[in-house]
């Protein structure tokens, strides 16, 4: 079977599903356009991905938009420090980019932190630190959508925390991707919490993000995420 074929049939099994109400399914942001009606991919992703039907513990379910950003956005929360001290090197959002945004009923920005620890800091203090880096990380993004909607839309902060020492590596700089996931539907009183970790455990093996996301930081691992107030 060619791989355009193995892509057909598998799309269309998915379909079956979502039709029938059943499964949780996943889909490229082309492959559902047309039937939710939502804008393309803007220039400043790199990974888009649609996750539909993500059921909570009661059976109630929500259905997202999972945006991974270049390393332009990676790199303004580089230094927190430096953000901070420099508002005009914010990144400004495409009229794309704000057009997506302005399609959610809720927005989810997450902040993380890299393994990177201060020399001489020792480990449980320095994971404290680098976890409030990652609420602060949250807020920043936080900001920059709020500055960018043309409505009132809520934008929750998910802290995800600090990254797990790896080996092997002096490249952390993927562990500091600035990711925004977007609820497009939601069933009244969906527990928004345990629909996002179905979606990303279902999901993981599609975007490896997700996995990370779920095992290699602090605040991930356990059964309930960690919100920013």
């Amino acid at each position: 079977m060619s791989a355009d074929t193995w892509k057909f049939v598998r799309w269309t099994v998915t379909a079956v599903w979502v039709v029938a109400g059943g499964w949780l399914s996943h889909a490229t942001v082309d492959q559902v356009r047309d039937e939710w009606m939502i804008p393309p991919t803007p220039p400043e992703v790199t990974h888009d991905l649609i996750v539909k039907n993500a059921s909570d513990d009661s059976g109630k379910r929500a259905s997202f938009r999972i945006l991974l950003f270049s390393d332009e956005f990676r790199w303004r929360l580089n230094s927190f420090d430096t953000v901070e001290q420099n508002k005009s090197d914010q990144p400004i959002f495409t009229p794309e980019m704000k057009r997506v945004l302005n399609t959610a009923k809720e927005i989810i920005c997450i902040g993380a932190s890299s393994e990177e620890i201060p020399a001489g800091v020792p480990f449980n203090q320095g994971r404290a630190q680098e976890e409030r880096r990652a609420a602060r990380r949250a807020e920043q993004i936080a900001v920059w959508v709020r500055q960018s909607l043309s409505s009132p839309i809520p934008v929750r902060k998910l802290n995800v925390g600090h990254h797990a020492p790896t080996k092997g590596s002096n490249d952390t700089s993927d562990q500091r991707r600035v990711v925004i996931i977007l609820v497009l539907d939601q069933d009244e009183g969906n527990n928004i919490d345990q629909s996002l970790r179905w979606a990303m455990t279902a999901e993981k093996g599609s975007a490896p993000v997700f996995d990370a996301l779920l095992t290699s930081y602090s605040l991930s691992t356990g059964n309930k995420f960690t919100w920013v107030p």
